[in-house]
């Protein structure tokens, strides 16, 4: 609370506050930034424009990795599933072959559909651990991939779900800084 004279004009003590403290101060701020390989000066509008086109790309790019990821292990959660159903067969394969690690890999995918990916990923572990598999295990890993994968593809098909997850992470960053 400042209490003035009578006289005193009120602007005119605030003025002065506002030019001799820290009340209020101005910066000069040069918006220039790397459009398409050029260095433009930006107003706020075009820079926000562009950040929010380049998070974009960021999401979309995050998203495909992820699918991608997700789909590669849903691949060999599905070469598993089939390995759990013909388990005495797969471990009697592996027991009594003689081959080397791709021959076996291909008698796995010829015998049961799998692919190379998926016959190596059987191969990979140990006996043990293959015939001691939880099938629940799998099957539930399996699900949770395919809904993780549906959720995925409807990011990529879905422009207002991608401005939603901008959003969030905004607001994220918002409330931590």
């Amino acid at each position: 609370v400042i209490e003035l004279k009578r006289d005193a004009n009120p602007n005119v003590i605030l003025n002065l506050l506002f030019k001799h403290t820290k009340m209020q101060d101005t910066f000069g701020v040069i918006m220039l930034a790397l459009v398409d390989n050029e260095p433009k000066v930006l107003n706020l509008k075009e820079v926000l424009t562009h950040y929010i086109a380049f998070q974009k790309e960021v999401v979309t790019r995050r998203t495909i990795f992820e699918l991608n990821k997700a789909e590669a292990r849903a691949h060999i959660l599905e070469g598993l599933r089939i390995a759990m159903d013909h388990i005495d067969e797969v471990i009697h394969m592996i027991r009594s072959s003689k081959k080397d690690e791709a021959g076996l890999s291909q008698d796995l995918c010829d015998a049961f559909g799998l692919s190379m990916i998926q016959a190596k990923a059987i191969l990979a572990m140990q006996l043990r651990r293959l015939s001691g598999l939880e099938r629940d295990k799998i099957e539930n890993e399996y699900q949770q991939l395919l809904l993780t994968i549906e959720d995925l593809k409807d990011i990529l098909a879905n422009h207002d779900r991608v401005l939603q997850i901008i959003r969030d992470d905004l607001t994220e960053i918002d409330q931590k800084y």
